[in-house]
C-alpha cells in the first residue's frame, strides 16, 4: 500500500502550480515604501549599491512575523497545532519498527518487503517544511497541505505496519488490527491526491486566485472524496499486507457502477484542469508570479528526469524536494538567485535535447551511407556548431523575455516611456509615474518635491522609509524632487534589477517633473500678469473718468464762454482765458499723476527682481564709473501686483535719490520675508540725510504707497554713514 503510494505520488506531483505572490494573506499591495537614501541627496549608483546591500540584510529577517508580539491569539493558536502535528507525524512514523520488530514481515501470511528507511526523508520533506510555513504564514493553506499529507502517508505506513502484527499475533491480544488495516488501505491516496490537485490553486498565497480555480477545487475535493469511498468501502483492499483479511461488511455490487464512473470523472477532470490551468498561468504571469511557478516547476522537471533511474534514492531526493521548493516559492524565492537557475534551465535543457537529436539523427542516418570511418560523427558536429549559435541567440532572448518580461528589454520600456511623452497628457506626471510603476511591478509610487510635499502617486502610498527605493530626479543641474517605489506585492524589498531599470527611467521622469513645474510656474506667471492688467485698465479707466474727463470738459465750456463774451464783453475774455488756462494745466497735471501711476513695463516682463536689476542698470549702478549695486532676495511667493508696483516704485524711487544725490560707491537692495510682510530695505554709503532739510515729494510719495497698503517705511542713517529706507509691506490683505 505505502509503496504503490509512493509511486502515484511520483506521477502527479509533477504538475504542482503556482500564485501572485510570495506572502499569505498579503497579496494586498499594501507594505509600504522604502527607501535606501534617507534625503535623496546621493547619486543613483550610491542608492542602487546601498540597496543592494540592503537586500542581502533583509535574509536574517524571514522569521521576524513570527515572534512579534500583538499577533492574534488565533494564529498562535496555529503555529502550535501545526507543530503539533508534524511532531505526531514524526511519532506515527517511529512506532513502524517497533510493530515490524521481530522479524513480522516473514510471517506467513504476511507478504512484501515493508517500508524502507528512506520513508523517514520522505515524511519529514512533508513535515517539517509545512510545519515551518505554517509557523511564518497561519493562514496559508498550503502549509496544511503538507503536514496533512505527511500525516496521512505515515497513518498509511504505521497503520500497515501495526495491522500486520495484529493480524498474525499467534494469540491475537493486539487489538484493533482490522480497523488498523482498512485505514491503511485508503489513506495513501489522499496524502498523495492533495498536493497534486489541491495544491497548484492555492500556491503561493495559499487562496484560490480566480472563480476558476474555486471550481477546481470544489471538483478536485469532490473527486478526492469519492475516491476514498471507493476504496474504503469496495471489495478487497484490506488484503495487501496480509493474505486472507476481509472486512466484515461489504456494500452491494451496483454501488461499483456509480462510484467507480464518478470518480474517474472527477479526478480526470480535476487532473486535466491542473495540468491545463498551471500551464496558462505561467504563461500570462507576470513577474514575480512566473518565476515562482517556474521555480517549483525546474524542481519537478528535475524529480520527473530521475523517475526512471536505476539508483531509487536519487529519485526520491528529488522527489522530497518538491514540498521544499513549495515552501521557498512562498516565503524567501527571490533569496537564492531562482531567476539565474531558471534561466540556465530553460535555456540548456533544449539545447542540450536538441544536439542530441541532431547528432543522433544525423549519425544514424548517415551511418547508413558511411558505416566506417569518422564522417558521419564530423557531419553531424558540423550542422550542431552552424545550428546551435543562431538557436541558442534565439533561445536566450525567448527565455530572457518569458522569465524576466519587460526587465529582458529596458530599451523597450524606455521607448513606451518615450512614446508617452508624445501624447497629451491631463496629468504628464501622474500618467507617466504610473508607466514607471507598471514596468517595475510596483505595488505603489510617489513623487515628492524638494519640500517633500507628494506631487504625485499612484497605487498604495510610497512613503519615504524603508523597504521602497528612493531615487533622486535631477534635471538641468538641479534635483526636482525625489522618486519613491515600493517593492512589488509580496516582496520584502525592491529587487536589483528593478532598482538598475528605475534608475533608467528616472531621468526621463525628470525631464516630465521639470517640464510640469514650468508649465505650472507659466500658468501663474499668466494669471497674474492678467491680473495686474485687468487692475490696470481699471484704474485707468477710474482715473480718466473722474479725473482728466471733467477737466477736459471744463476747458470746452471756458473756450465756448470766451467766444460768447467776445462778442457781448470783450473785457471778461481775459479773464474767462485765464480760468480756462488754470484748467488745462490741473488737466496736464492729472494727466502725468495717471503716467506715473501706469504699472511698468519691466514687472511684466522681468518680474520684480529682473524690473530691479534693470532699473539699477539704467541708472549707472554696476556699471564703469557708477556705485557698486547688491541685490539679496528670499526666496519669495508670487506678490499680488499692488505689492509688487508698491515695492518696485520704493526702491526705484529710493535707488534714483542714491544716483542723484547722495554720492555713493555702494548700494544694497533687499527683499526679504518678514513675519508675513515684504521688507523692503534701500542701503547706500553716502553722504546721507541733511537734518535741516525738509522731506521731498519723492520720501512723501513713497511713504504714501507704503500707508495705502496697510505698511510703514521708516529713513534713517546707515552704520558707518549713508542711507537706510526701510518699507514693511503686508503681503496679505488687511
Amino acid at each position: 500500500m505505502g509503496t504503490s503510494g509512493v509511486g502515484v505520488g511520483t506521477e502527479s506531483d509533477c504538475t504542482t502550480g503556482g500564485g501572485r505572490d510570495g506572502s499569505a494573506g498579503g497579496c494586498d499591495r499594501a507594505g509600504r515604501p522604502s527607501r535606501v537614501t534617507r534625503d535623496g541627496s546621493p547619486g543613483t549608483g550610491a542608492t542602487i549599491r546601498e540597496h543592494t546591500a540592503a537586500m542581502g540584510r533583509q535574509t536574517a529577517r524571514v522569521g521576524a512575523e513570527a515572534s512579534t508580539p500583538g499577533q492574534p491569539a488565533g494564529d498562535r493558536v496555529r503555529r502550535v497545532v501545526g507543530w503539533s502535528l508534524a511532531l505526531i507525524t514524526l511519532a506515527l512514523f517511529a512506532t513502524v519498527p517497533l510493530s515490524l520488530a521481530g522479524d513480522v514481515m516473514s510471517r506467513p501470511r504476511v507478504q512484501g518487503a515493508g517500508p524502507d528507511w528512506w520513508y523517514v526523508v520522505f515524511v519529514a520533506a512533508f513535515a517539517l517544511p509545512g510545519a515551518a510555513l505554517i509557523h511564518l504564514r497561519p493562514r496559508n493553506w498550503i502549509g496544511w497541505i503538507l503536514v496533512g499529507s505527511g500525516l496521512l502517508q505515515v497513518t498509511n505506513l504505521a497503520a500497515d505496519a501495526y495491522s500486520a502484527r495484529a493480524l498474525t499475533e499467534p494469540d491475537q491480544s493486539l487489538p484493533l488490527g482490522l480497523a488498523a488495516a482498512w485505514l491503511a488501505s485508503w489513506t495513501w491516496l489522499p496524502s498523495l491526491l492533495l498536493p497534486v490537485l489541491v495544491l497548484p490553486p492555492l500556491y503561493p498565497t495559499g487562496h484560490p486566485t480566480s472563480r476558476y480555480w474555486v471550481w477546481h477545487l470544489r471538483v478536485a475535493l469532490a473527486g478526492i472524496g469519492v475516491a476514498v469511498v471507493a476504496i474504503a468501502f469496495g471489495p478487497g483492499g484490506v488484503d495487501d499486507t496480509v493474505r486472507g483479511t476481509e472486512l466484515p461488511f461489504a456494500p452491494p455490487a451496483w454501488t461499483a457502477y456509480i462510484v467507480v464512473p464518478l470518480m474517474i470523472a472527477l479526478l480526470g477532470a480535476a487532473t486535466a484542469s491542473t495540468v491545463v490551468g498551471t500551464l496558462v498561468r505561467v504563461v500570462r504571469a507576470t513577474y514575480p508570479e512566473r518565476q515562482q511557478l517556474l521555480w517549483l516547476l525546474c524542481v519537478v522537471t528535475a524529480m520527473i528526469s530521475t523517475v526512471f533511474t536505476e539508483y531509487r534514492y536519487v529519485f526520491v531526493t528529488a522527489y522530497c524536494m518538491v514540498p521544499v521548493a513549495v515552501v521557498v516559492g512562498v516565503l524567501r524565492y527571490h533569496l537564492l538567485g531562482i531567476e539565474v537557475a531558471l534561466r540556465r534551465t530553460l535555456l540548456y535543457v533544449p539545447m542540450t535535447l536538441l544536439v542530441a537529436l541532431v547528432v543522433g539523427g544525423l549519425t544514424t542516418l548517415l551511418a547508413r551511407l558511411a558505416p566506417e570511418g569518422p564522417l558521419p560523427l564530423l557531419a553531424a558536429s558540423a550542422v550542431v556548431a552552424v545550428l546551435v549559435i543562431p538557436v541558442a541567440a534565439r533561445l536566450r532572448v525567448w527565455v530572457d523575455r518569458f522569465v524576466l518580461g519587460e526587465r529582458a528589454d529596458p530599451l523597450a520600456v524606455v521607448d513606451r516611456l518615450g512614446a508617452g511623452l508624445e501624447v497629451e497628457q491631463d496629468d504628464p506626471v501622474s500618467a507617466m509615474l504610473e508607466a514607471v510603476a507598471s514596468a517595475v511591478g510596483a505595488s505603489g509610487a510617489s513623487v515628492r518635491d524638494p519640500a517633500g510635499d507628494v506631487v504625485a502617486r499612484v497605487g498604495a502610498p510610497a512613503d519615504l522609509a524603508p523597504p521602497a527605493l528612493v531615487l533622486p530626479l535631477r534635471h538641468g543641474g538641479g534635483v526636482l524632487g525625489s522618486l519613491a517605489v515600493a517593492p512589488r506585492p509580496g516582496a520584502s524589498q525592491v529587487s536589483a534589477s528593478d532598482a538598475r531599470l528605475l534608475a533608467a527611467l528616472a531621468p526621463h521622469l525628470a525631464v516630465v517633473v521639470g517640464s510640469a513645474r514650468l508649465t505650472g510656474e507659466l500658468a501663474l506667471e499668466r494669471n497674474r500678469v492678467m491680473a495686474a492688467t485687468l487692475q490696470e485698465r481699471d484704474r485707468l479707466r477710474r482715473d480718466l473718468h473722474d479725473g482728466l474727463g471733467p477737466s477736459l470738459s471744463g476747458i470746452a465750456l471756458g473756450i465756448e464762454a470766451a467766444r460768447r463774451a467776445h462778442d457781448v464783453d470783450p473785457d471778461a475774455v481775459p479773464t474767462l482765458l485765464d480760468r480756462t488756462r488754470e484748467e488745462a494745466a490741473g488737466a496736464v497735471r492729472e494727466i502725468r499723476r495717471v503716467l506715473d501711476g501706469l504699472r511698468p513695463t519691466a514687472l511684466d516682463v522681468r518680474g520684480l527682481e529682473g524690473a530691479v536689476r534693470d532699473t539699477a542698470r539704467s541708472l549707472g549702478m554696476g556699471g564703469p564709473g557708477g556705485p557698486a549695486f547688491e541685490l539679496r532676495t528670499d526666496p519669495l511667493p508670487p506678490l499680488p501686483p499692488p505689492l509688487e508696483e508698491a515695492a518696485f516704485r520704493i526702491i526705484a524711487e529710493s535707488m534714483t535719490n542714491v544716483s542723484r544725490h547722495a554720492g555713493a560707491a555702494h548700494c544694497a537692495v533687499e527683499l526679504a520675508r518678514s513675519n508675513g510682510d515684504l521688507r523692503v530695505g534701500v542701503t547706500d554709503d553716502g553722504s546721507g540725510l541733511d537734518p535741516a532739510a525738509t522731506a521731498g515729494h519723492g520720501l512723501e510719495s513713497m511713504r504714501r504707497r507704503a500707508l495705502d497698503l496697510g505698511g510703514s517705511l521708516t529713513v534713517g542713517p546707515a552704520w558707518p554713514h549713508g542711507t537706510a529706507i526701510t518699507a514693511l509691506l503686508p503681503m496679505e490683505p488687511a
